[in-house]
């Protein structure tokens, strides 16, 4: 597989996956001549590797500028990103290297495999549960089981979606996940029985 070398890179506490967009306010000057770079087109895409409380994970996601708010007197602005691939991270220059690289880059490797990222077991078991509580009806609909379609569902913290792709990037069924359906699970039958005027304690 190959690697990319100098890749521009924004560590932030967030971990959005393919397909999800978010919103960023821009305001620092590196990441300001990032974006400005970015809505030029001079660059297409940008990591931003997890990070919680000052150190990198080593996953991280790839994404693409969607849209950008005119910028205010001091250069910030408001923007919209989507998420479009998922890598690891191989080599990270905090550093400014030169006027064309004000912010961080790196060397990161794409994860190839995670379209095929599937639920299993009991995680598969508590989101067909779940797709019937939100659509009742005779004929059983068809549940999707694409891991990274129920991540954009769910929107999990950061910390989560990163230990669930860590997990998944080893081969390794993510039990954190598991955790965070059941738990989903037993809430929606709840509010179920609630909204049908019973109680439970």
């Amino acid at each position: 597989m190959s690697h990319i070398k100098a890749f521009p890179l924004f560590p932030l506490s967030i971990f959005p996956v393919p397909g999800q967009q978010s919103g960023l306010h821009i305001f620092e000057p590196r990441y300001r001549c990032l974006f400005d770079q970015l809505e030029a087109m001079e660059i297409l895409e940008f990591g931003i590797p997890f990070s919680l409380h000052g150190k990198l994970s080593g996953f991280g996601s790839i994404a693409r500028l969607l849209a950008s708010s005119e910028q205010d007197a001091e250069g910030r602005r408001d923007v919209m990103i989507q998420s479009t691939d998922l890598f690891r991270i191989k080599g990270f220059e905090p550093h400014i290297q030169s006027a064309a690289f004000q912010y961080p880059t790196g060397t990161i490797e794409r994860i190839a495999h995670w379209e095929s990222w599937q639920l299993q077991g009991s995680a598969l078991e508590d989101w067909k549960l779940m797709q019937a509580l939100q659509t009742p009806s005779a004929e059983p609909a068809r549940v999707s089981a694409s891991v990274i379609d129920i991540l954009q569902e769910i929107r999990p913290e950061g910390a989560q979606v990163n230990q669930i792709v860590s997990d998944l990037d080893r081969g390794k069924h993510p039990s954190r996940l598991n955790e965070m359906l059941r738990f989903a699970r037993i809430v929606m039958e709840q509010e179920v029985q609630v909204k049908s005027g019973y109680f439970p304690n």
